[in-house]
């Protein structure tokens, strides 16, 4: 399991496009939506709050793009078959390939949090549960791209799928304009997807003012979607190694 984490880790370092969607493309969004919606506002810093949070939540979808296109790889060159010959288990396989990116995740949030704090004044009131949240959220992630990467028959599957999860969110959970402009029917939707608990969970942890949401609702939500992901994953574990080659 470790050497798979450790073989994961080195590909995924030297993939240079991974910095360009995990770090480089949002913080262009976060200056770009900053000097839009910050000049004239009253209050720069709630402005910030919003925005450095919604793309936190938004740009972390992305992560599944680069697990998809790994464990199509993995299966084309044959070294999963390879690997179920071994004692490794299919677990300490979803493991191994999985901990490296949860740990990009978290860290890519962290990033965006620095540049908020240290360029537009953003305080996190509560950091413990910031943090919490924040490798909750990775967690979610994660099994998502983990559930997407094994049902994916190519690349541009898991592309595709993730585009469609990261801007239906980012819609419907309010991660790019403030929650309470949205339409009705809009904000009723929204309070299905995890993007929605999670952004409005963080709002909460990086203001005095609460964003009306109760966090421990929103940690049980990213919970079950957490499970939901690993729960498909493992149910199309057979068939992905069934697929590989040999």
């Amino acid at each position: 399991m470790w050497a798979v984490a450790e073989i994961e880790t080195k590909k995924q370092l030297q993939d240079k496009s991974l910095l360009f969607w995990t770090l480089l493309l949002p913080i262009i969004f976060i200056v770009g939506f900053m000097a839009i919606f910050s000049s004239n506002a009253p209050d720069k810093t709630a402005v910030a709050n919003q925005i450095i949070t919604g793309f936190s939540v938004f740009f972390s979808i992305f992560i599944i793009i680069s697990m998809t296109i790994s464990f199509v790889k993995d299966r084309e060159r044959g070294f999963v078959a390879r690997l179920a010959s071994t004692p490794l288990t299919p677990g300490g396989y979803f493991i191994g390939k999985w901990l490296p990116f949860v740990a990009i995740v978290i860290g890519q949030i962290a990033v965006l949090a620095a540049v908020g704090i240290i360029a537009y004044d953003m305080t996190i009131v509560q950091p413990f549960l910031y943090f919490l949240i924040v490798v909750l959220l990775a967690v979610m992630v994660t099994s998502w791209g983990l559930a997407i990467a094994v049902f994916s028959k190519t690349e541009n599957t898991g592309i595709v799928m993730t585009q469609i999860i990261a801007f239906a969110g980012a819609i419907l959970g309010g991660l790019w304009m403030p929650y309470e402009i949205l339409p009705g029917i809009i904000q009723t939707i929204g309070k299905f997807l995890p993007q929605y608990w999670t952004h409005q969970a963080l709002l909460s942890t990086v203001s005095e003012q609460s964003s009306g949401v109760n966090i421990g609702v929103a940690l049980l939500i990213l919970l079950a979607y957490t499970l939901l992901g690993f729960a498909l994953a493992f149910a199309g574990y057979r068939k992905f190694l069934r697929t590989s080659k040999s």
